[in-house]
């Protein structure tokens, strides 16, 4: 397993070359997405609005895509297995920037919630894939940080329209994990006049969460996992 790392990158590296060289392969539009340090990140219901969900609410995505993603990721939950965590951190940003430079953030959020939905025993590790995709290895928040928050959000409304309550719940405690870290990182660095965002980031999970509790009330899901963290 010592080469494991070289065998991720090499892995995404390959395919996103490929896909560079076909002018035909499919890329998702990300235009309508506002730039991290927009004003979006409020999280107002008007800003939520305009933007384009359409990749994770139509559950569109390349499989060849998928396939790299899904193989990358598993990979990445055997290296924390085995606590090699200087390896998992930098699988975590080269998933991160692969996808984010070829403007597959939106494909990448719709593969991690169907993993999330068919592979049970892999919740855990994919959440803390997508919290952890957040942050830069050196703690702080990545630049993508506001669009990863937004995408979450709109796959979290997604699976609580559709009833899928444990995919929900895995979703809200990944982005539990990246608010706390937020907030780490504000209090670290601002002190408390940096929190705003971590507030407001707060009071739309805390929708969501009403959301979830309405949809486990009216479905019958008695092995779904807690809502609390």
């Amino acid at each position: 397993m010592e080469t494991t790392s070289s065998v991720l990158r090499f892995a995404l590296a390959t395919y996103f070359m490929k896909r560079a060289a076909l002018p035909s392969v499919h890329a998702v539009d990300t235009e309508s997405f506002p730039s991290p340090s927009s004003s979006s990140s409020d999280f107002s219901d008007e800003d939520e609005e305009q933007l384009d969900y359409s990749a994770i609410e139509n559950g569109e995505e390349d499989h060849a895509f998928s396939d790299v993603v899904q193989a990358h990721v598993f990979n990445l939950s055997q290296l924390l297995t085995e606590q090699r965590s200087q390896e998992y951190t930098q699988g975590i940003a080269d998933l991160r920037e692969y996808t984010a430079s070829n403007g597959l953030l939106p494909s990448l959020v719709s593969v991690l919630s169907n993993m999330l939905d068919q592979e049970e025993l892999e919740a855990e590790s994919i959440a803390q894939v997508i919290e952890h995709m957040c942050f830069e290895t050196s703690g702080e928040p990545a630049t993508v940080f506001d669009e990863l928050v937004e995408l979450v959000f709109a796959a979290l409304q997604h699976c609580c329209e559709n009833k899928k309550v444990n995919v929900a719940i895995w979703l809200l405690r990944a982005l539990d994990g990246a608010v706390h870290g937020l907030r780490q990182h504000q209090e670290h660095f601002y002190g408390s006049e940096g929190l705003y965002k971590t507030l407001s980031i707060e009071s739309a999970s805390s929708k969501v969460q009403e959301l979830i509790c309405s949809c486990l009330a009216k479905t019958d899901e008695p092995d779904s996992p807690s809502v609390a963290k």
